[in-house]
């Protein structure tokens, strides 16, 4: 039975593992996006600097793509078909590497 549990253990501590990694992921990439434009609002704010022509840049670029890639992370599929994909191209160039003559 200590056999089953400790699988179980290590399928669970993997689970938690990739949900760490997912909404760290979420987090960092909405603290990209939104961080850069709560500065240049505090610092127009403030009177420091003059920046109104940078808002409709965030409001149309960078913000929208935070908004796309939103879903991408919170959709598990697309997150595990991400990793297929880097895993493979790791393999691959691992492959190259031994592959070169030295």
């Amino acid at each position: 039975k200590n056999v089953s549990n400790n699988v179980g253990n290590k399928e669970m501590q993997k689970r938690n593992q990739k949900l760490q990694r997912k909404i760290s992921l979420i987090i960092l990439t909405d603290f990209c996006c939104w961080i850069p434009l709560i500065l240049i609002c505090v610092l127009h704010f403030t009177r420091v600097l003059e920046l109104p022509k940078l808002y409709p840049f965030f409001s149309t670029l960078i913000l929208p793509i935070n908004s796309v890639i939103n879903p991408l992370l919170y959709d598990t599929t697309v997150g595990d078909l991400l990793s297929k994909i880097c895993a493979r191209t790791r393999r691959k160039l691992n492959a190259e590497e031994t592959d070169k003559p030295t």
